[in-house]
């Protein structure tokens, strides 16, 4: 039985799962951003509380695997900046050891993470070069190319979200420059887009309060599907953008295909038809075939990615 903890930015989910990458248990609870300290010892907590329902100590586990949020040096198991929670330079390999008594610790990037556990157990085993892509609260991506992740010069290859898609009114990214894919096709710009929208138009804000969606991309998502207009016109403009940023890679890179994670990338149906339109005019005809997936691991994806790392 393999251990695995994902900690993400607002949740962090611990579990416990087989060889085969199939969830047994798992436990969501609120992210502790305060402290490292505090919330490493929660998450090893409630995993200890997960084995004890096998009547089992986190020592007898296979490994326990761990997704965090942020640039991770994996050969050190150490995080070296969450930009999220501020934390830099945690060893987290080792703190996890001690507390558990589980010499076997593996830590990676959620977002290589992802893309290690579509490798293994999803889409990514009829594929030997793909690319991750985390369309979600923000944008991450990762490369894998001939079955292996390929994790750059210092852990920071597949920076998708960072791509410039837009130089003519660039919107200010997180990152401190301007233009940027997550700047523009994000959950969080979706939702930026929909509520300046909805400004504008009360017809469609009625709608939404009617049938109590929120005002951000999932809102947005759900009146897109009954056709309101601006609102499907929202999401065809984050195709574009995304469609910009796959031409550039899939020109550079030619994986077999593009797998989408997180909430906004389970919108695919909205969102492929514009990625599609870019993809034909800008990219390589032969690299433009490249096929437009959504994870095959679900919401979990990171935890199952977590799983993954355990060799």
């Amino acid at each position: 039985m393999i251990g695995a903890i994902d900690i993400g930015g607002t949740k962090t989910i611990a579990g416990l799962a087989d060889r085969d990458g199939k969830l047994l248990e798992q436990v969501k609870f609120e992210s502790r951003t305060q402290s490292w300290e505090l919330h490493f010892a929660l998450c090893a907590e409630k995993l200890l509380g997960l084995c004890g329902k096998y009547h089992m100590d986190a020592s007898m586990l296979e490994g326990v695997g761990i997704s965090l949020p942020g640039m991770t040096d994996s050969q050190k198991g150490v995080l070296l900046y969450a930009p999220f929670f501020g934390w830099r330079d945690v060893p987290v390999a080792q703190w996890f050891a001690g507390r558990l008594g589980q010499p076997g610790i593996y830590v990676e990037n959620d977002v290589n993470a992802c893309a290690i556990g579509e490798l293994k157990f999803g889409h990514g085993r009829a594929y030997k070069d793909f690319l991750w892509v985390t369309v979600s609260t923000g944008i991450g991506g990762a490369v894998v190319a001939d079955a292996r992740l390929v994790a750059g010069w210092n852990h920071l290859a597949g920076e998708f979200g960072h791509l410039k898609v837009e130089r003519v009114h660039p919107r200010r990214c997180p990152c401190g420059q301007g233009g940027c894919l997550e700047a523009h096709a994000s959950g969080t710009a979706i939702g930026k887009a929909f509520r300046e929208y909805l400004q504008d138009c009360p017809q469609a804000r009625r709608m939404l309060a009617q049938q109590g969606y929120p005002e951000d991309a999932y809102g947005c998502r759900m009146l897109a599907l009954q056709g309101e207009k601006g609102a499907l016109e929202i999401y065809r403009q984050a195709g574009t953008y995304l469609g910009i940023a796959v031409s550039s890679a899939v020109n550079l890179l030619n994986p077999g295909a593009v797998i989408l994670g997180g909430g906004v990338g389970a919108s695919l149906d909205l969102l492929e038809p514009s990625i599609r339109k870019v993809l034909e005019k800008e990219a390589v005809a032969l690299a433009a075939k490249t096929d437009l997936l959504y994870t095959a691991l679900g919401y979990e994806a990171a935890l199952v990615g977590a799983v993954a790392l355990v060799p």
